[in-house]
C-alpha cells in the first residue's frame, strides 16, 4: 500500500489519519503537539519530525490545519513540505482556506511538478471518525482520480469540483449555509424557550418541513442539553467567515446574513467561547435577551 503523509492531528486530522489505517495505509504523522502522534503510533502510524520528513516518506501527503499561516508555512515554510517532495507527488490540503492561497501553493508546487489538491471537508468529528466525510476537491482531475481511493477511505460523499480552488470556494459556500443555519437554530430555540414551548418538540416538528437543517436536528438536542463540546470549534467557524467575508469585499457580493452571523461568532469568540462548539453561539443570544 502506499506511504501517505498526514500533517495536523486535531479534532477532525486524528480521525481522518486513523481511518486512513484501518483502510491499510502505512501513514507517516506528524503534529505540532506530540499527544495525537503518540496515539497514533500506537495504532501503527509512523512519527515524523517535520513536514519535510513527512514529505521525504511519502508518496501522497495531505495536511488539516487551522489557518492560512499554518498551511502556508507547513507546505512553503522552511523545512516544509515542498523541500521534501518528488516530482509526481500529490498533496491534499484539507484545510478549510482561502482559494487565492490554494493556487498560490498550487503553482508553488507544479514548479517542482507536483500537483496540490485542495479538498476541504464537510462534516463532524463524528462523520471523520465514522468515514462519512463530504469532500470537495479542486486540482487537476488526473491528480483526483489517483487520489480518489485516500478520499473513499476518510468520506462517503466526494464531489470533483474543477480546477484548482474551487473545491475551497465550495467549503465556502458550505460554511455559508452552516453559519446562517446556525443562527436560526438558536433563534428558533430563544423563542421557543421564552414562550415555554417544548424545545425538543419544535425540534421535531421543525425537522419534518422546510425548516429542517442539520444544524437544527443535530446540534438543537445539544443546545437544549447546554452541552458545548465541540465538534467544530467557534475560532475555526470565525476564521472561515473571516475568509468568507474576504472573498464577498474582493467580488463585491451583498452577503449580509454571514456578515451578521461573523459579528456575533467574533463577539462569542472573544467572550471566551473559542474552543466551545460553535453551539454555544445561544449563550450569547440569550445574553443579548436578558435570558442567560
Amino acid at each position: 500500500m502506499s506511504f501517505v503523509g498526514f500533517i495536523g492531528l486535531g479534532l477532525m486530522g486524528k480521525p481522518m489519519a486513523s481511518r486512513l489505517l484501518k483502510a491499510g495505509y502505512e501513514v507517516v504523522v506528524h503534529n505540532r503537539s506530540p499527544k495525537p502522534v503518540e496515539e497514533l503510533v500506537a495504532l501503527g502510524a509512523l512519527p515524523a519530525s517535520s513536514p519535510r520528513e513527512v514529505a521525504e516518506r511519502s508518496e501522497f501527503i495531505i495536511t488539516m490545519l487551522p489557518d492560512n499561516p499554518d498551511v502556508r508555512s507547513v507546505i512553503a515554510g522552511t523545512n516544509g513540505v515542498i523541500e521534501g517532495v518528488r516530482k509526481g507527488m500529490v498533496v491534499i490540503d484539507m484545510s478549510t482556506i482561502s482559494p487565492s492561497l490554494v493556487r498560490e501553493l498550487h503553482k508553488m508546487l507544479a514548479d517542482k511538478d507536483v500537483d496540490l489538491l485542495d479538498a476541504p471537508v464537510s462534516g463532524s468529528t463524528m462523520a471523520a471518525e465514522a468515514g462519512t466525510l463530504t469532500i470537495m476537491v479542486g486540482g487537476k482531475q488526473e491528480a483526483y482520480e489517483r487520489a480518489l481511493p485516500l478520499f473513499r477511505a476518510m468520506g462517503d460523499k466526494i464531489f470533483y469540483m474543477g480546477d484548482p480552488g474551487m473545491g475551497a470556494y465550495t467549503k465556502l459556500c458550505n460554511q455559508i449555509a452552516v453559519g446562517l443555519n446556525l443562527l436560526a437554530t438558536c433563534e428558533v430555540l430563544l423563542l421557543a424557550k421564552k414562550v415555554g414551548l417544548d424545545q425538543q418538540k419544535v425540534i421535531e416538528v421543525l425537522s419534518t418541513g422546510a425548516g429542517n437543517s442539520w444544524q437544527l436536528t443535530t446540534l438543537g438536542p445539544r443546545i437544549i442539553k447546554r452541552d458545548f463540546r465541540p465538534g467544530f470549534k467557534v475560532q475555526h467557524l470565525r476564521k472561515d467567515l473571516r475568509i468568507i467575508r474576504e472573498i464577498a469585499e474582493q467580488l463585491g457580493l451583498p452577503l449580509i446574513g454571514i456578515s451578521s452571523v461573523a459579528e456575533l461568532v467574533k463577539a462569542l469568540d472573544q467572550k471566551g467561547h473559542g474552543t466551545d462548539g460553535t453551539q454555544s453561539l445561544i449563550t450569547l443570544l440569550e445574553e443579548l435577551a436578558g435570558m442567560g
